[in-house]
């Protein structure tokens, strides 16, 4: 107790950070414990790491399989090297993917609430923010499950980042500068999504806090970042062209607002509505949210309301709007416990104290809901693949030429993991194709796929392959009655595979 004590007390400024970490590692670590195969899809990830390790850290020319067809290496590999450096201590592939996520996750929490106190001058508002954000669903699937190696990593570097940052350009120090400048280039080698909404929300730092010599200062960091990332951007760009790093510009639908912009501004329109609906879904997330915007826009705070509006045309804005408006959310109920806490001290009438009380419960309410919404929908996700996906994999690459292409019919996030675990190559795959600049012909592909197969229509499936150019050699799908029977009826696949989950055909020749 002594010990706990004086830990405590060493760190009471602390207190609201740790009492936040407290309550969120449960949920970022029960599913972890829960399962022994990882949420998620992190396929090209581990392929990745295992390739780095296998050549002792020489950094590889290439990606088999995904793309698909194998795409040059010039995913940003800081997260890889980590996991391929745990590979070769001899740490469980599995048991990385599922642990680390959440810890890094964790992490990432730390800086994230110095970065809402430091915008909301709050401490309160930082542990609310860190609560409801932590139990965002769109924010927990992308971090906390396995790729979240990747991703958490990168959530955590791009607040720290942003921290400093912010530090900087608010008052000259080298310190700040070179700690940002750090973290912003480890971001570059982590994930470039990230480095895009860090980038975005930077620019509604300085303009919101405008001053001409902000600009140098911003300028010092960027260079710096790209300082810190330079020795991989030198390679990447010598073996594989300045192209290939532009080229992931087409994934995420990062570009898709700008070209319906200048297209349809109907559709333009639409895509700005999709990506506020990642807020308002959540009627007690935006319940709190859109009152706190107007509040920090009252009080002249403009870094968060602009941010969240920039965010609005990124296209994995159901990742980062949920953030940024838990920020906001976080902002503007602080102001009502203090405002709250004011008046009861003045002793107003009863009437006035229970009107005061009233909006404090409500408040406190929104939010408990808003937690309690997401970790409902948290503690119903399971692993996308199992024990059978792990036995089928395993008879796909003994007992199948290596040549051959496949065709999984399947969810696309278990789709992820095949390309890895069977050691071949789809004939189509979403996943790296951003470095192909096809991402988006492939996400239409997987889409049409997929509504093939809730029609349960094999010949849908047929013509979609036919008017791609494709023949795959084998052909992966569920153990459903349907797809049996139409498959069957073709006269073109031997069954070679079946067990409670899965079938594999093989094309006649």
């Amino acid at each position: 107790m002594t010990f706990l004590k004086s830990f405590f007390m060493r760190h009471r400024g602390h207190a609201l950070l740790l009492t936040g970490l407290l309550l969120i590692a449960p949920v970022f670590f029960f599913q972890a414990f829960r399962y022994s195969i990882p949420l998620g899809y992190a396929g090209m990830f581990t392929q990745m790491a295992e390739q780095i390790a296998s050549a002792n850290f020489s950094l590889p020319m290439e990606i088999p399989h995904y793309g698909p067809g194998g795409i040059p290496f010039v995913y940003p590999p800081l997260a890889m090297y980590l996991f391929a450096i745990a590979i070769k201590l001899g740490l469980s592939i599995w048991a990385y993917l599922r642990l680390v996520p959440a810890v890094f996750s964790l992490l990432a929490f730390i800086p994230f609430y110095y970065l809402t106190r430091e915008l909301t001058d709050s401490k309160i508002a930082a542990l609310t923010a860190m609560i409801l954000v932590a139990t965002a669903p769109t924010v927990y699937h992308t971090h906390v499950w396995s790729a979240g190696i990747v991703r958490g990593l990168a959530l955590g570097l791009c607040f720290a980042g942003l921290l400093f940052y912010l530090r900087a350009i608010r008052q000259f120090s080298r310190r700040d500068i070179v700690l940002s400048g750090l973290f912003l280039g480890l971001l570059l080698m982590t994930h470039l999504l990230y480095v895009a909404f860090a980038a975005l929300v930077g620019i509604s730092f300085l303009f919101s806090e405008w001053k001409p010599r902000r600009v140098l200062t911003s300028l010092g960091i960027l260079l710096l970042a790209l300082l810190i990332a330079s020795p991989w951007l030198g390679v990447i760009v010598a073996r594989h062209g300045l192209q290939s790093l532009m080229a992931a510009s087409s994934s995420h639908r990062n570009t898709d607002f700008f070209a319906m912009l200048f297209q349809d501004a109907g559709a333009a329109l639409g895509f700005l509505a999709d990506n506020l609906s990642h807020v308002a879904d959540n009627w007690f997330l935006a319940a709190l949210a859109l009152p706190g915007l107007i509040l920090l826009l009252a009080q002249r705070k403009l870094q968060l309301p602009l941010a969240f509006i920039l965010a609005l045309v990124m296209g994995e804005a159901s990742i980062f709007l949920p953030i940024l408006a838990g920020m906001m959310a976080g902002a503007f109920s602080t102001k009502i416990f203090t405002w709250a806490a004011e008046r009861v001290e003045k002793k107003r009438t009863a009437l006035a104290r229970i009107t005061y009380a009233s909006l404090l419960t409500l408040v406190i309410s929104a939010s408990l809901f808003s937690a309690a919404t997401g970790l409902v929908t948290i503690s119903r996700y399971e692993p996308e693949i199992d024990v059978y996906s792990l036995k089928m994999a395993k008879f796909v690459q003994e007992e199948t030429s290596s040549d051959k292409t496949y065709l999984y019919i399947g969810k696309i996030n278990e789709a992820e993991w095949f390309p890895y675990l069977l050691d071949r190559t789809p004939v189509f795959a979403l996943w790296g194709s951003e470095w192909k600049g096809i991402y988006a012909e492939q996400l239409q592909i997987l889409v049409d796929l997929r509504d093939c197969q809730a029609q349960k229509d094999w010949a849908c499936m047929e013509s979609l392959q036919q008017t791609q150019n494709v023949s795959p050699g084998l052909l992966i799908g569920p153990n459903q009655r349907w797809l049996v029977l139409q498959i069957k009826e073709t006269r073109q696949w031997d069954v070679i595979y079946t067990d409670e989950r899965y079938l594999v055909w093989e094309r006649r020749k």
